[in-house]
């Protein structure tokens, strides 16, 4: 799993954004935060604030979503965030003036996946989502 192009994408960001402090340590590590296993989910509070580190890990990801699709459409793709306070909002992926990807998230301060598999099932239905949108409206990412 750790070598699929999404999880690759996923695990530049992450060294990028330490600027070089953690290029040395282990793929499992910095993916570590993103598996949060249903009794992990349990124990966190039904309503919550959103931390930033939880935060930062959803942009993460919906940008290496965002490069996955760049890589297959060869368009350019521009990720926003409207996440309110109390963990829900929405998130968008633009190619051009074309919504590709559009998602309601909610309880964001329970943000993770069961184990990886399941992180690039969702990502790569994301990522199916969007390519097939902007084939789909060509003229929309171009205008």
């Amino acid at each position: 799993m750790n070598n699929h192009p999404l999880v690759q994408s996923l695990l530049r960001l992450i060294r990028a954004e330490a600027g070089g402090a953690w290029d040395a340590e282990p793929d499992d590590m910095l993916l570590a935060p993103f598996i949060v296993t249903k009794a992990a989910k349990r124990e966190l509070p039904l309503i919550g604030d959103p931390d930033p580190d939880v935060l930062a890990r959803v942009e993460k990801f919906y940008t290496a979503i965002g490069g996955e699709i760049e890589r297959r459409t060869g368009k350019a793709i521009v990720p926003i965030l409207n996440i309110h306070h109390e963990g829900w909002g929405r998130i968008v992926l633009l190619a051009g003036r074309l919504v590709a990807v559009s998602a309601n998230v909610r309880e964001l301060h329970r943000f993770g996946f069961e184990d990886l598999a399941q992180m690039v099932e969702k990502a790569e239905k994301l990522v199916a989502d969007g390519v097939k949108t902007i084939e789909r409206f060509p003229e929309v990412v171009d205008a």
